[in-house]
């Protein structure tokens, strides 16, 4: 204390406008009176109070160098015969109960107190450093500070008993036994036991409480603070007295004597087992796929992050499995999505018991997952887990009464060869899933360089075909068709092809299914069904009004919502007969989604269209079953014409389809008829039309018109 009993006040503060303020409200002060002296920092701070004349300090937590109460913590445990009042804008009482259970001698609001209250407090902070002559000398001169104290004390105890949290404190005895020398009546709500049968008790009875799995965290935290003398915090689960466990976050403190040794351990024990469920339903929402229960993509690259970390340090080899259930898309809309549901949930279970408990699934789409592998040594292993998911799959699915039947196809990549990211590694093995599609399903395929090139490939012509049509890359060719009764071409199917300026005409067969992937094909397919149309209207008028346009519908156009008013809007504004447009569809088509479809192709007939079935007997409809629908032709696979003369078999299916269906009043349209025996054959079963290149491969718009007025069917016919 300074010779004119005055006391000096370090302020810890970084704006000098509450300087100013602090400093003409204590100037006020008469007896005791104030010397004020400000450290702009919580460095020079500390470096002020090495001189040693400082009676108190009042300190802010929010310094640009503050560690906020970890900064309170190292001056205390620096200068700990220095009391320290905390003077800051923060109005936390959680923050104020811990401040006050690690040492601090107040916790003041700015704000919050006007010059009466801080010189009681800064009086009460002194006198607790002083001896019991020098509070008692005190007392007599100034009977307000008396008044302060108790004041203070009382502020003290409603405060620890109103704060969210257990607040104690563990005294080493002289035994150098931890004993719990205080604790609040909040642990009574975390543990169901009162204060009292705590307070003299050893440690360990509040340590029992402790779940046995999370009593050595506890202990290890507990432990390092003592020998260390600094802060811990840990998370443990409580076990109260009627049998449920809380969750808690234990924060506290070892505050050392003058001589440096740790005395006691003061902290704060919050429970936070609401927070702490309400943070898994936010993960489980966040981190893991709602239908399944499997961690989400985003869960999965995580862990995928760290398995290559790992891999990459011990120079291991790791594994990605693509794995896509064949045909889901016909089960879920065959027999609903709650089914689907069902059944992606009873896929996802089987293939948890058939993995390791460290390995990762995720669902990512659909019927689509990934797979981590964790226990893999070479590409054998993921080879032998793939087989063993495979022949899982042989085995039905009961659903809701169905016993269904998936198979799967599987795509594997393998770190590092295939890919040093996770992004590369999901990529590549998703690009060989996809070959085992391409190659019939129901197999796994290991990715390798000449997949890369491929889907490098794919990826350049998708990119391609997203310009073709404003580059008008595309162009119709028409395949004739011969009526075999009169001998005359009665139409021609269109046909796309697209001439690419670098890699010429690219098959139909390679830029279809990427158009349907993309979703390009309802651009291009508009196209096409316009073009075709238009087309017709120019035969018209050179003479060929009986003439009709075939045109193909793929899958994805034909369930597209605006289908129906795309086309009766084409026939308008292009004028045609609508009974020279016929509208092809696949046999697997018409057979998805049976009411929709019903629908959509009544509308269609209601125009005036032709419906015609594209290579029928290819798929799992019968004739019968489609009498259902209004069609007027079927078109007989080319795969069943090829061998017509040759396999009893065909020639038996041919000679059925074409009775069949004429019994049903349809007509009938042989495709891929390329020999005279083929056509002698298909004449003798009674077929109405044949197409195919005996009679003329596709042709270029241009030349249709000469086609139809030479005498190409006549020479085929005689």
């Amino acid at each position: 204390m300074t010779a004119n009993n005055g006391l000096k006040v370090l302020v810890i503060e970084d704006d000098p406008n509450y300087f100013i303020l602090l400093n003409e409200r204590l100037s006020q002060n008469k007896d005791p009176s104030f010397e004020l002296v400000r450290s702009k920092h919580m460095q020079s701070g500390l470096e002020r109070l090495r001189e040693s004349d400082i009676d108190v300090v009042l300190l802010d937590l929010t310094l640009p160098d503050s560690e906020g109460l970890n900064s309170f913590v190292s001056v205390h445990t620096a200068f700990p015969l220095v009391p320290i009042i905390i003077l800051t804008a923060i109005n936390d009482d959680d923050l104020a109960a811990q401040a006050i259970a690690f040492g601090a001698q107040d916790f003041l609001t700015k704000g919050s107190f006007d010059r009466q209250l801080l010189v009681k407090s800064i009086c009460y902070a002194v006198s607790r450093n002083k001896s019991q002559a020098q509070l008692q000398k005190y007392y007599q001169e100034n009977e307000r500070s008396k008044r302060a104290l108790l004041e203070r004390d009382e502020r003290f105890r409603s405060l620890v008993s109103n704060i969210p949290g257990a607040v104690y404190r563990y005294t080493l005895s002289v035994a150098k036994e931890w004993e719990i020398d205080f604790i609040s009546d909040v642990i009574k709500d975390i543990a169901g036991y009162p204060a009292d049968n705590f307070i003299g008790k050893n440690i360990s009875d509040y340590f029992e409480k402790v779940l046995p799995q999370d009593l050595p965290l506890l202990k290890d935290a507990f432990e390092k603070a003592v020998q260390h003398g600094n802060l811990f915090a840990v998370d443990y689960r409580v076990r109260h007295m009627n049998g449920d466990f809380r969750w808690v976050h234990d924060r506290g403190r070892a505050v050392r004597d003058v001589a440096g040794r740790v005395t006691h351990v003061d902290g704060v024990i919050s429970d936070t087992t609401e927070r702490t469920k309400e943070k898994e339903r936010f993960n489980q929402l966040v981190y893991y796929d709602a239908l399944t229960n499997l961690p989400n993509r985003e869960l999965f690259v995580d862990r995928l992050d760290q398995a290559i970390q790992q891999a990459r340090r011990k120079k291991e080899t790791g594994a990605v499995l693509a794995l896509d259930l064949d045909h889901f898309k016909r089960i879920n809309d065959t027999l609903g999505h709650p089914i689907g549901d069902q059944l992606i949930k009873a896929v996802s279970v089987r293939l948890l018991k058939l993995l390791f408990d460290s390995d990762t699934i995720t669902r990512i789409s659909g019927g689509a997952f990934i797979i981590l592998l964790s226990r893999v040594a070479k590409s054998e292993d993921a080879e032998n887990v793939a087989t063993k998911l495979l022949t899982a799959f042989k085995a039905p699915f009961l659903i809701n009464e169905h016993e269904l039947f998936t198979s799967c196809s599987i795509g594997i990549a393998l770190f590092p060869n295939d890919g040093e990211t996770s992004d590369i590694l999901i990529k590549n093995a998703d690009a060989a899933m996809h070959i085992s599609k391409e190659r019939g399903k129901d197999r796994y395929q290991l990715f390798s360089s000449s997949i890369a090139n491929s889907s490098f490939e794919r990826l350049v012509l998708e990119s391609s075909l997203r310009r073709a049509m404003e580059r008008k890359e595309f162009q119709l060719f028409y395949q004739p068709q011969l009526d075999l009764r009169t001998g005359k071409a009665i139409g021609a199917e269109a046909l796309i092809r697209w001439k690419h300026p670098d890699l010429g005409f690219i098959p139909p067969m390679e830029f279809i299914p990427i158009a349907e992937e993309t979703g390009l094909i309802h651009p291009i397919g508009e196209w096409v069904l316009k073009t075709a149309c238009e087309q017709k209207k120019l035969w018209d008028r050179q003479g060929f009004e009986s003439f009709r346009v075939s045109v193909n519908l793929s899958a994805r156009q034909f369930h597209y919502a605006n289908l129906v008013d795309m086309v009766g809007d084409t026939i308008r504004k292009s004028g045609i007969d609508p009974k020279c447009l016929d509208l092809e569809l696949t046999e697997s088509t018409i057979m998805d989604r049976l009411e929709e479809t019903t629908l959509t192709l009544k509308r269609l007939k209601n125009m005036g269209a032709r419906i015609s079935i594209d290579d029928f007997g290819t798929g799992y409809s019968s004739l019968m079953y489609l009498k259902t629908f209004p069609i007027d032709c079927v078109k007989i696979d080319k795969s069943f014409v090829n061998d017509v003369t040759t396999d009893p078999d065909d020639q038996a299916i041919t000679h059925a389809i074409i009775s069949m269906a004429h019994s049903l009043k349809l007509e009938v349209v042989a495709e891929g008829v390329e020999t005279k025996e083929q056509l002698e054959l298909l004449k003798s079963q009674n077929c109405d039309v044949i197409q195919g290149y005996l009679f003329s491969k596709p042709i270029p718009v241009d030349d249709v018109s000469t086609f139809l007025l030479s005498d190409a069917a006549k020479k085929i016919l005689s």
